[in-house]
């Protein structure tokens, strides 16, 4: 009756507990390998929506852009904002303006930001509302596809 019953113990198929032990082990390296990417930000083309953050701080300078209407070609007076963008996945600049004054962009040297670094150059009108002063800093608001607002600073260098 003993060796039936060790005989039926010994036929018994199945996975050793060092094999377990293994696929466990593995596992647990894959998920910490994953919870680790999305909390550092490595998945952000799986995220959704990119992140647009400035590097530094931009320049804001007064500078003059040819303007030709018919035949005639005039020189209007402008301000160009210089900034970098660093950003996780591609967007557009849809606008952009200076914060408290009403005056909005008239420009952009690229509309189209893409995973990583971006100089943006911003062309503002002058306006009377709009005297800025040397060594002073101003908040740009740019608008972007995705439907998110950033908030840059710049110095007047003029």
């Amino acid at each position: 009756m003993m060796s039936l019953k060790l005989k039926a113990k010994r036929s018994k198929k199945g996975l050793s507990g060092a094999v377990t032990a293994l696929i466990l082990v593995i596992a647990s390296v894959i998920i910490a390998l994953v919870v680790v990417g999305f909390a550092f930000g490595l998945f952000g083309a799986l995220g959704g929506t990119p992140t647009v953050t400035q590097v530094g701080t931009g320049s804001l300078s007064p500078s003059t852009i040819q303007v030709k209407s018919g035949n005639t070609t005039s020189n209007e007076a402008v301000y160009v904002a210089v900034i970098t963008l660093h950003s996780t996945g591609n967007v557009q600049i849809q606008s952009a303006s200076i914060v408290g004054t009403g005056v909005t962009a008239i420009g952009f040297s690229t509309s189209s930001l893409t995973a990583g670094a971006n100089t943006v150059t911003i062309t503002f009108p002058t306006s009377s509302s709009f005297t800025p002063q040397p060594g002073s800093t101003y908040q740009i608001s740019i608008g972007l596809s995705d439907g998110t607002t950033v908030q840059v600073a710049v110095t007047y260098t003029g």
